[in-house]
């Protein structure tokens, strides 16, 4: 596991384009996700992504987010794209990504076994992203949010699935994530954010955020 580096606690993902990517570090997000994945709406080249970083604040994460990676091209394209940790949404296995240099964020399916692959990338993974069955990810739906407090109460994860403006403090209180992560939900069209739903949404974000810490 990567050294350094904290979980984030909000995280914007599948973001296609610099001005955007902008408007969501200026909003306070401080994580954006760049999909590298070709069947998704919001895949990236390496230097498509490394466009979006170069206008980044520095305080803010720029994540890969990638399906069925090998460590070796995960790094690849993270280097080539200035991404500073990886976000793994498909099969890869723990044991191949001890030692790994840059911090990995975890999807895990919230469904049975769910508490099974915390427990296998627990020491390597620095966080989870909790996230519905249906796919790798930017599905729009919601989790079972009993399941997910189980799961957040075990390990430091971030609460995605269908997040928006309208459910994050519901959901935020019922299951008391360390963190969120939204993509789908706060789009004009796939890759397309609504800079307007993503400051309303981080802004709920936080304040929901803040509460359940108190």
């Amino acid at each position: 596991m990567a050294e350094g580096l904290t979980l984030p606690r909000i995280k914007v993902c599948g973001l296609t384009d610099a001005e955007a990517a902008r408007a969501a570090a200026a909003a306070g997000a401080d994580a954006i996700g760049l999909v590298h994945f070709a069947p998704s709406p919001r895949s990236l080249t390496a230097d498509e992504a490394a466009r979006l970083v170069a206008g980044l604040p520095e305080g803010v994460l720029p994540v890969a987010v990638l399906v069925d990676a090998t460590p070796e091209t995960a790094l690849a394209f993270a280097q080539e794209a200035g991404a500073r940790a990886v976000q793994l949404c498909g099969t890869e296995r723990a044991a191949d990504w001890r030692g790994f240099p840059l911090a990995v964020l975890r999807r895990v399916a919230v469904a049975e076994g769910a508490a099974g692959e915390l427990a296998a990338w627990r020491g390597v993974a620095l966080g989870f992203v909790l996230d519905h069955p249906a796919g790798p990810g930017g599905s729009g739906r919601a989790v079972d949010l009993e399941l997910a407090a189980r799961l957040a109460a075990q390990a430091p994860c971030l609460l995605a699935g269908g997040l928006d403006e309208h459910n994050v403090s519901a959901r935020v209180h019922a299951v008391r994530p360390a963190g969120v992560d939204a993509s789908s939900r706060l789009e004009l069209a796939p890759g397309r954010k609504d800079a307007e739903r993503v400051r309303a949404f981080v802004a709920a974000a936080h304040a929901a955020l803040v509460e359940v810490e108190a």
